[in-house]
């Protein structure tokens, strides 16, 4: 019996943990960051160098780390203390050799003038140790 439950402890470990749990891990992380940090230096910090971000907010997509840094200088989403954007995944899937995968969920916005809410996929490839976004998409879901 107590091998059964040293096994059973063990499969649950995080250290055992496998792709899908590793992106939902990332994604949950990001999402905090966004919270605690703000959603610009979220998104540069597990932005890929080559990703792209394709927002909700009529701009154009952005395409690279160093393009997000020179939108996000004039962005005003990036301050957690007047406006915070964070989501959680409903669902991760994973590429069959473990490298590729992505995450989709719910966002929220909430700033002093506006709740805006929708849905998201993230595109995330393993870079190194890490998983780093290789494309996130957003919709908005229609205002009440």
């Amino acid at each position: 019996m107590k091998r059964v439950l040293l096994c059973a402890l063990l499969a649950a470990s995080p250290a055992f943990a496998g792709p899908k749990e590793d992106i939902a891990a990332a994604d949950k992380a990001f999402s905090a960051l966004s919270v605690e940090q703000g959603s610009n230096a979220a998104f540069l910090s597990y932005l890929a160098d080559d990703g792209r971000l394709f927002g909700t907010g009529g701009q154009p997509p952005i395409y690279g780390k160093a393009a997000a840094v020179e939108r996000f200088k004039t962005s005003s989403n990036g301050d957690p203390k007047t406006n915070v954007l964070s989501w959680a995944p409903d669902n991760v899937e994973v590429s069959a050799d473990g490298g590729l995968g992505y995450s989709d969920g719910r966002w929220t916005f909430v700033s002093p003038t506006v709740k805006l809410t929708g849905h998201y996929l993230t595109v995330w490839r393993k870079v190194g140790d890490a998983w780093k976004v290789a494309a996130d998409i957003g919709t908005t879901d229609p205002q009440k």
